[in-house]
């Protein structure tokens, strides 16, 4: 009995490194051969990225879909490296080059434009190529390792979970350490959870005192400076461009769970040593045929059932736009749908946006944006602030493995009453929870 650990332990390994390897690598600068700080590393065709550390050195899981992907790395003033992966190659040590050409760029800092080379502060730039074609329907995640010194964290894996963004890292333990955001020049907040990623032209991110100071104490945790796209000389003529994408998202990773035949193994172990046979007694009586009854019990995977739906999401986003040399329209309408991997969870949402310039004179321009956003959520999410006994999370993993007695797989509904009662911590059939727990948001914000 005591080697079923390490057998278990060694056919976990073996399971996962015939799906996944980690690569390890080293991103230093080509001149220098000193590493580099907060570059950027993606696997092309996925969301999957991270950043160095302070040494260059980052780790991260190669994709298991079977496809032929590459590592893209990037760091601000560096011309871009892009590296084949294969399946024998799990280390590398990639040179970056200085790049001249991206002192030309074009830098938001304050209420000015200016370009690169004359930056003497920290500032990260990405621009609307970068992250147009990312698919997810949230701009904050589609952030995440793609700006140098700038952490973008998810909070729980619900379709309208909140996103964390901290510019080099958190500043205070007590206070907010979000950064401030500036959206055409209007102090906005949380402005990216209100954008869509089509509307978005570019994004500056000043990191230091020097940058922020315009701002004062509200930019002391770094400013996030979003330019939203507006309308262009066509000569009068109108420009129609349709944008959108459809996939599915699952659970990236599933937790071993017991089966029937261990959990009720474990329970009778445990009753030896406590004396509590609340864990047996009720499946069976406490005694050791009850545990070799069910050997062939069939296992019920609590985890699949409530987690493990395939979301299906779907992204369309049409624009209309075009002007004059003195006058340019803009018009967006985005329209979003994506089902959450947890049962009864589903995100929808619209955007409505339209932006006007005009130049009234020689050195008078005026302009007006409107943007209507309604977002439609349903689901609890799994970070729930109540008690223990009505955390999803904990009832999906130590949740009995097998159906009761009189239980089937289409009668789940019996009463929520005898599953729990106010805080105690008994467990919970998570599906009566999630059922249980209804959770309807509909907000509407104009700005």
């Amino acid at each position: 009995m005591k080697r079923t650990p390490i057998l278990v332990f060694l056919a976990l390994s073996i399971h996962l490194g015939l799906h996944a390897q980690r690569i390890h690598g080293r991103v230093i600068d080509d001149s220098t051969n000193a590493g580099l700080e907060q570059a950027s590393v993606i696997i092309s065709g996925t969301s999957k990225g991270t950043t160095t550390a302070p040494d260059g050195v980052f780790s991260i899981l190669s994709p298991t879909d079977g496809k032929k992907h590459s590592l893209i790395i990037s760091h601000a003033g560096y011309t871009d490296e892009k590296i084949p992966i294969t399946d024998t190659t799990t280390a590398f040590v990639i040179h970056l080059k200085r790049s001249v050409s991206s002192l030309d760029d074009v830098v938001v800092i304050g209420y000015q434009t200016v370009k690169r080379r004359d930056v003497m502060a920290s500032v990260s730039s990405i621009s609307n190529t970068d992250v147009k074609d990312i698919p997810t329907n949230s701009a904050e995640e589609a952030l995440a390792g793609r700006l140098a010194g700038v952490q973008v964290t998810g909070s729980e894996g619900a379709p309208n979970a909140q996103v964390q963004i901290r510019v080099r890292g958190g500043g205070s333990i007590t206070q907010n350490n979000a950064p401030l955001y500036v959206v055409d020049g209007v102090q906005l907040d949380n402005a990216l959870q209100f954008l869509s990623l089509q509307d978005i032209a570019s994004i500056d991110v000043l990191k230091d005192a020097a940058a922020t100071s315009i701002y004062g104490a509200r930019g002391s945790n770094g400013v996030v400076i979003i330019t939203t796209k507006g309308g262009h000389n066509t000569g009068g003529r109108t420009t129609v461009t349709y944008n959108g994408y459809a996939g599915a998202g699952v659970l990236a990773k599933e937790l071993p769970l017991q089966g029937p035949y261990d959990y009720m193994y474990y329970q009778y172990e445990r009753a030896q040593q406590t004396g509590d046979t609340t864990g047996i007694a009720p499946y069976g009586g406490f005694n050791w045929q009850t545990v070799q009854n069910y050997k062939n019990v069939p296992f019920y995977d609590w985890q699949k059932k409530v987690i493990g739906r395939t979301a299906f999401m779907d992204n369309h986003n049409v624009n209309i736009s075009g002007g004059t040399d003195k006058t340019q329209y803009y018009l967006s309408v985005t329209d979003q749908d994506q089902q959450g991997v947890m049962l009864l969870s589903d995100y929808h949402r619209k955007i409505l946006y339209f932006r006007f310039d005009q130049q009234a004179a020689e050195n008078l321009k005026i302009g007006a944006n409107v943007r209507f956003n309604n977002t439609l959520s349903d689901g609890a999410g799994t970070s729930n602030a109540g008690s223990s006994s009505l955390n999803f999370l904990r009832n999906i993993i130590r949740y009995r493995p097998f159906l009761a007695a009189g239980q089937s797989d289409n009668s789940l509904d019996e009463a929520y009453t005898t599953e729990t009662n106010a805080n105690s911590l008994s467990l919970v059939n998570p599906v009566l929870l999630n059922q249980q727990q209804y959770a309807h948001n509909n907000q509407n914000i104009l700005d």
